[in-house]
């Protein structure tokens, strides 16, 4: 890895190995690159700043060309490196935060927001196409009562079905994998087994898992399919996914990751699944007793710490910066927003959400 001790900002944007380690990471890439980083400390934050862009603009079939591509990130960086010389005191979170901004902006002009696009034709897919196409006999459980009906399955995992909604099932799942298929909306608590991961078929959209919790949202006459994760971690994508059998098959999960408190939109007119925060985030474990927010001259930097580990959701922010402002709250009966809304107002930062992350902008205390 000698060759990426040059590399500027673009070059780490178009190498194939880092792309390839940003977007689809194993064990052993991971590990190189973290020993490449402590030998390497000053290129952190060059290869976090790559990291951000490629995971902005991931989508091969982004429909852009390659040459459109290539302008605009310059033009990015351009940007960048004109902050950097008129502005040499500025901290590096400062100049991080104009990054997020500017490839937001790259993304909005090419017509797609903080989305992923998926090409294929916009042709719904159905449930009962899905079910009759099955290799194996299906079990299928409709629910016709008012309130939501619990389901166990042969493997130990739980489906919790909506009224009006369905779902098909094997009595026992083959060894090698676990598939169902919803329509309507469900709950799943999926027992945890690397080898054999659960796939639930909604439609367009495919969920895969290993063994975690995540809601369902799939109905026919509806515009849009979603999947929210409770705990866990989720892939999902579409059958109209030009590597589709390379994301069913791979042993990591892929396609697009979402964690606790995140979720997909899945457009049907636009054929576009959008990644972001559910509107009403929730412990990652409802045990309050488990998390303290009661501060008394906390760093904020403490603060927010806290609640990254309290709800399971990335919280970017400047540590050097931040890490002066102490504060004093009693947070413990408010949302998480309501807990943002407060903390940020207190040391005069702000916050965003972006692709299912809080971002915190801020000069810190001392500016006050």
């Amino acid at each position: 890895m000698d060759q990426y001790h040059n590399f500027t900002l673009e070059d780490f944007l178009w190498d194939p190995s880092f792309r390839n380690w940003v977007l689809k990471p194993t064990r052993e890439d991971a590990e190189n690159w973290q020993n490449w980083l402590a030998a390497h400390p000053d290129k952190i934050e060059t290869v976090r700043s790559a990291r951000e862009l490629v995971l902005a603009i991931s989508p091969a079939a982004v429909p852009l060309s390659k040459s459109e591509k290539e302008n605009a990130i310059r033009q990015i960086i351009g940007n960048i490196k004109n902050e950097e010389e008129s502005a040499e005191t500025i901290s590096k979170t400062r100049l991080y935060q104009p990054l997020m901004r500017v490839a937001a902006a790259l993304i909005v002009v090419a017509g797609l927001g903080w989305t992923f696009w998926f090409y294929g034709q916009k042709q719904q897919i159905s449930y009962d196409e899905l079910v009759s196409s099955a290799a194996e006999p299906l079990i299928e459980k409709t629910n016709q009562n008012k309130e939501p009906l619990l389901i166990r399955l042969a493997d130990g995992s739980s489906v919790k079905l909506d009224p009006g909604s369905k779902v098909s099932y094997p009595a026992i799942f083959e060894p090698g994998k676990r598939e169902v298929y919803l329509s309507g909306k469900a709950f799943f608590d999926i027992a945890k087994d690397p080898s054999r991961p659960f796939f639930v078929y909604a439609n367009e959209v495919i969920t895969k898992v290993l063994g975690t919790s995540f809601t369902v949202r799939s109905y026919t006459d509806e515009k849009e399919v979603s999947v929210a994760v409770k705990t866990g971690r989720v892939a999902v994508f579409t059958r109209k996914d030009p590597e589709i059998s390379e994301k069913k098959d791979s042993r990591e999960l892929t396609g697009v990751v979402i964690e606790p408190n995140q979720q997909i939109v899945f457009v049907r007119e636009s054929v576009k699944i959008t990644k972001s925060l559910i509107p009403s985030p929730e412990l990652v474990d409802n045990n309050l007793s488990h998390y303290n927010f009661e501060f008394d001259e906390t760093p904020i930097s403490n603060v927010f710490s806290e609640l990254q580990r309290a709800y399971g959701i990335e919280i970017i922010f400047d540590k050097n910066v931040m890490n002066e402002c102490p504060i004093t709250a009693r947070l413990s009966e408010m949302t998480l927003y309501e807990k943002l809304d407060l903390v940020c107002k207190a040391v005069g930062a702000s916050y965003e959400l972006i692709d299912g992350r809080i971002i915190i902008e801020g000069k810190g205390c001392k500016s006050i």
